[in-house]
């Protein structure tokens, strides 16, 4: 299906592959890139074959350091409620009783969405009551938030994006001051990534990773985000090409 302009859906882009010419690179943003990788996103099984017809049709991957600060935020929020229960399994008899009700019940819940292959990511004002309640414990000489950071989160993030970025072969494009990018037809300025907000409302991280893709020589951009979609098509006047998951339409 064709929605408008350079906005194609992801039926499209073996077809659009095969007959594709010159640019031999796509860049993907945070929402396909973490789809792809959380089994549980409502896009998981429609961006895997994407990334596997990137792969077969030999095009180079990129993204930037916005996109992987997105990224390691979004699976941040998956790891913690998926690690609470690594806790309780750990340390339940140390717990106090409050504590180890409130981990029981977290675990039931949790195991409840998975499943039902729900999404199971902890939002931020979650995430800020549970390192309350474990601030409040004191569990191996140090308060139970340290504890679980120390002992059960450390090391879990960063191997996320190290195996992410192995995997698919991920490139990316840099605008450092005094750096010259071949992928780059200007450099990207906060100027114009704050005029991206303010004329279509978009987020901080957003625009900016708009921005790059915009500022790039790069004409074929992956995104679930059909917002960041519209403002790409429009901003290109369709010179770009944008692929988004057939469902995200629906």
């Amino acid at each position: 299906m064709i929605v408008s302009g350079g906005i194609k859906t992801f039926s499209n882009l073996s077809s659009y592959l095969k007959t594709r010419k010159g640019d031999p690179a796509c860049f993907v943003d945070t929402s396909i890139l973490f789809s792809a990788t959380y089994d549980s996103d409502a896009f998981n099984s429609e961006s895997e074959l994407a990334f596997d017809l990137l792969a077969e049709a030999g095009l180079s991957v990129f993204t930037n350091v916005n996109v992987r600060s997105e990224f390691l935020e979004n699976h941040r929020r998956v790891l913690i409620p998926e690690i609470l229960i690594d806790l309780l399994a750990a340390k339940g008899s140390q717990l106090d009783s409050v504590l180890h009700e409130k981990l029981k019940s977290h675990r039931t819940s949790y195991q409840i969405k998975v499943a039902e292959e729900k999404n199971t990511k902890m939002d931020q004002i979650q995430i800020k009551i549970w390192r309350r309640l474990l601030l409040e414990y004191s569990l191996d000489d140090v308060d139970g938030w340290t504890l679980f950071c120390r002992d059960f989160l450390k090391g879990k993030i960063r191997r996320i994006w190290q195996d992410t970025e192995k995997f698919f072969a991920l490139n990316f494009i840099s605008s450092r001051i005094g750096e010259e990018n071949p992928y780059l037809d200007q450099i990207p300025t906060w100027e114009n990534a704050v005029d991206l907000m303010e004329r279509y409302g978009l987020a901080s991280f957003d625009a900016m990773i708009v921005n790059m893709f915009l500022c790039s020589k790069i004409s074929l951009l992956l995104t679930a985000d059909l917002e960041m979609a519209d403002c790409v098509n429009k901003e290109s006047n369709s010179a770009k090409i944008v692929f988004v998951p057939d469902s995200a339409l629906r």
